[in-house]
């Protein structure tokens, strides 16, 4: 049985490819890197290809890979979008891309996968390329309470709040940022969420803004880095 077919994409809610999702994500992308028209995109982990055609219907000219066959085959096509069944821990394109996107994927990776990973990503950039990396942190004290309260109340299983059986790694925003700088590469930008704590999102982005950087992070909930190779 495919890790990631049929099965966990139901299980996952993802059978439209998460379409009503997109623009929010496209939303968070924009927060750390630029995507435009003729820019050459590769988006690790497509899944069934919502965010890759979103981006290439803006212009870019864009290829979605996936490990997943069962995936690849649902992915509608769309014009300037391409979809390969691929592992990215192998992959080998024709040719460089300006930004490389590999959002809910590095949890997926152990410890030597990882630095794998971030090996291939910094040969498939072209000069001035970026890599952007999303993962969810789970080892903040807010990710810790909302998977105790969705064991409790919505017997989520799982090593994380997000409830998917397949990730190897937990991160807090320490630890995501050390894993990133181990890989060779250099943050340039970052966004984190945070967890609102059941507060108006305006009342609690103040009140967060009035912490140290170490006690806010133990509210974090997820986070996006745009990087650079380091010379």
């Amino acid at each position: 049985m495919e890790k990631y077919g049929a099965e966990y994409y139901a299980a996952r809610r993802m059978s439209s490819g998460n379409e009503e999702h997109v623009p929010r994500t496209v939303a968070k992308i924009r927060r750390v890197a630029e995507v435009r028209a003729g820019m050459r995109v590769l988006e690790v982990g497509c899944g069934l290809g919502g965010l890759t055609r979103a981006l290439a219907a803006e212009g870019a000219e864009v290829t979605g890979i996936d490990i997943s066959s069962h995936a690849v085959a649902q992915a509608a096509p769309a014009a300037r979008a391409t979809f390969e069944v691929a592992d990215a821990l192998s992959y080998r394109p024709a040719g460089k891309f300006d930004l490389v996107l590999a959002l809910a994927v590095f949890e997926h990776f152990g410890a030597k996968e990882r630095a794998k990973f971030l090996r291939r990503a910094r040969g498939w950039l072209a000069p001035g390329g970026r890599l952007v990396l999303h993962v969810p942190i789970t080892e903040s004290w807010s990710a810790k309470r909302r998977l105790t309260r969705r064991q409790v109340d919505k017997h989520v299983e799982g090593p994380d709040y997000t409830g998917d059986p397949t990730h190897k790694a937990r991160f807090s925003v320490k630890s995501f940022r050390a894993a990133i700088r181990e890989g060779g590469f250099s943050i340039v930008k970052e966004w984190i969420r945070y967890s609102r704590l059941g507060w108006p999102a305006p009342l609690a982005r103040a009140a967060m803004a009035t912490l140290p950087p170490r006690v806010r992070e133990s509210f974090a909930m997820e986070a996006l880095a745009a990087a650079e190779p380091m010379a």
